[in-house]
């Protein structure tokens, strides 16, 4: 018996972390464009929105050419694009960051759902696209690490590369010195000869960027289509994640891949208990994220400069 309960666990916790991996992708993607974002002191509850147009452009650009790599560029240039003109809302003209994120995400949906009729000739869903390809393990005599790798697509690999590229561009690099040093005092940060504006900028158009990556990652990683709304909050609770990680980007990868692995759970969990209606189950990651949002005594502060222009 304990044998038997030893191999399923050896079976069952490889495919549970590597299903987590999967669903925690997208939102780890929106999670990091956010923490450049708000690090430099820029509020960005824009998130879902950028992940739409980037999902429907990276579905669109791929169906018209039949590249799915040209469909993964047009979603970083879509998120970018909206995370540019958010940056040119708050900081150019000082509008209300809230506002201006929550506009992003009505003005992203609108233009999703009008354009794939005009593009697409359907409602509701688009017609298939072509999808990144799979990367499957060869090495069948390493069963446990073919499970928790494979498969994969591209996407998931340039994910890896991107959280540890900005971890070391925050921590140990001049570029990631300024931008917390705008996100923290822009005052000082101007004295020292910081362009503050151009900074925030940048970062707001990177999170863009980023978040875009997120929305293809579900277009053309995940599935081979774009759905109005596919998003579903989840650029709103990759913000809640990088606020309960303190806005560190690596301590964010480990809360996106818990909550993925909460949402691979629950989907398992039907097949076991049967008894239990299925969205029940599936409110699993969402219930925890809000009892560890209620409960965690939050030991970082946020950035003293965010959400504040001078």
């Amino acid at each position: 018996m304990i044998e038997a309960y030893s191999l399923w666990l050896a079976h069952e916790i490889p495919l549970l972390i590597h299903s987590g991996f999967l669903k925690g992708a997208p939102l780890l993607w929106a999670a990091a464009g956010g923490a450049f974002s708000e690090r430099s002191g820029v509020i960005n509850i824009g998130l879902e929105g950028m992940m739409l147009t980037g999902a429907f452009a990276g579905a669109a650009v791929s169906w018209t050419t039949g590249d799915p790599w040209l469909g993964a560029l047009a979603a970083a240039m879509g998120g970018g694009s909206m995370g540019l003109f958010h940056a040119l809302v708050c900081l150019r003209w000082k509008a209300d960051q809230i506002v201006s994120g929550m506009g992003i995400n009505l003005m992203a949906m609108g233009m999703t759902g009008f354009l794939l009729e005009r593009i697409f000739h359907a409602r509701g869903n688009s017609p298939e696209v072509p999808k990144m390809p799979a990367l499957t393990g060869s090495d069948a005599s390493i069963p446990i690490l073919s499970d928790l790798l494979f498969p994969l697509s591209p996407l998931h690999i340039l994910l890896a590369i991107v959280i540890l590229w900005t971890v070391y561009l925050f921590y140990h690099t001049r570029f990631g010195l300024r931008l917390r040093a705008c996100g923290e005092n822009p005052s000082a940060a101007a004295a020292a000869g910081v362009n503050v504006g151009w900074q925030r900028c940048a970062a707001v158009g990177l999170s863009g960027v980023l978040a875009g990556l997120g929305g293809a990652q579900l277009s053309l990683g995940d599935i081979s289509q774009f759905s109005v709304g596919m998003t579903n909050g989840r650029g709103f609770v990759a913000l809640a994640i990088l606020i309960c990680s303190g806005w560190r980007p690596l301590r964010a990868a480990g809360a996106c891949l818990a909550f993925g692995c909460l949402e691979a759970m629950g989907e398992r969990l039907q097949s076991v208990i049967p008894a239990l209606p299925s969205r029940v189950l599936l409110l699993l990651p969402f219930a925890a994220a809000l009892a560890i949002l209620s409960l965690r005594r939050f030991s970082n502060r946020p950035p003293q400069a965010l959400g504040k222009i001078e």
